[in-house]
């Protein structure tokens, strides 16, 4: 039998279900595969809750990134065995092909191998946050040598992906976070410079750090502190919005940007996942970074089981994490 976590209900972590289901067989070019872990997203919440870019129908599933082990192949497969490790690709589809499952059938084109080195845990992480960062960081250059980089929400697993890759290129990193409570986990982490955003003048602590502004900002929070990192960048600087973990409006401070001659763009992964060219080469980039164990993963140290998911949600939506929430399957 196969466990499925599914709602019926737009809602918090409790509208979510563990369902016994049988288990069935890939055919063609579907790939049965054995869940070891699960990675949960700030999207999977806003998806669950109803407030997504995309729409949930019930019942729906949920889950878009993991990792597990080959248990089956249609007969219509190629290039992957029974046994192989690998990782899942964001599903189409959330809400028919979710990830929350002891096992789950996928096309092969879902699939990409493990890399090596990492535990299934840290794989299990190991794509979503870096390829987010695949557009702007590498094919636009932001993570050159000596280019400072600013990252609000530096205790998130994108982030922290961010703080990695930049520290590989030569940039540096201020992380922002809201309290001084992960203060001592985010020096451990390697930021060149941490602000915490209740103290306040966080577009004047950005200058004093940097001298003349940051080069770059990649903001999931959004919020009022917007205007403060348009304030904090030099002349011409680029700031990229790809999420809104502030629940309060967020401004546009026209003039202040005028003023600085700086630009903000929006962006979510989607643009890179159906560009299957771009997707390929981002996967083959980092493959060798991770291969090389030259950048890293950061899952939180907090394990969860499948049975205990909407435990793990509501973890993940206290913000008492460093890292990714991972389920362990």
């Amino acid at each position: 039998m196969n466990k499925i976590v599914k709602f019926q209900k737009h809602g918090g972590p409790e509208v979510l279900e563990i369902h016994s289901e049988p288990l069935t067989k890939p055919v063609g070019t579907e790939v049965l595969v054995r869940m070891t872990a699960l990675a949960l997203n700030r999207s999977n919440s806003l998806f669950r809750e109803g407030t997504y870019l995309l729409t949930a129908t019930f019942p729906s599933r949920i889950g878009t990134e993991g990792s597990g082990i080959i248990e089956a192949i249609g007969n219509q497969v190629s290039n992957w065995e029974v046994g192989q490790k690998i990782n899942l690709l964001v599903p189409l589809n959330e809400s028919d092909s979710g990830y929350a499952a002891k096992y789950n059938i996928v096309e092969q084109d879902r699939l990409i191998s493990l890399p090596n080195g990492l535990s299934d845990r840290d794989a299990a992480t190991a794509w979503v946050p870096f390829l987010t960062l695949y557009h702007f960081f590498i094919e636009n250059n932001w993570v050159a040598k000596d280019k400072w980089i600013v990252l609000p929400a530096a205790s998130s697993s994108v982030s922290l992906a961010a703080n990695s890759l930049a520290q590989h290129f030569g940039a540096k990193t201020i992380g922002i976070t809201r309290t001084s409570k992960k203060l001592d986990d985010l020096n451990a982490a390697g930021y060149n410079a941490i602000i915490v955003s209740e103290e306040g003048n966080i577009a004047e602590k950005i200058m004093n750090i940097t001298t003349d502004g940051a080069d770059y900002a990649f903001d999931s929070v959004a919020g009022p502190n917007l205007t403060e990192l348009v304030k904090g960048m030099k002349m011409g600087g680029e700031i990229t919005v790809f999420g809104a973990l502030d629940s309060r409006e967020t401004p546009l401070p026209i003039f202040d940007m005028m003023t600085r001659g700086v630009q903000i763009k929006v962006y979510t992964l989607y643009e890179l996942l159906i560009d299957r060219t771009r997707l390929m080469a981002a996967i083959d980039f980092y493959t060798k970074l991770f291969d090389a164990n030259s950048i890293a993963p950061s899952v939180d140290e907090n394990e969860f089981s499948l049975d205990q998911i909407s435990d793990a949600f509501d973890f993940m939506e206290s913000n008492q994490q460093v890292g990714k929430v991972v389920i362990t399957i």
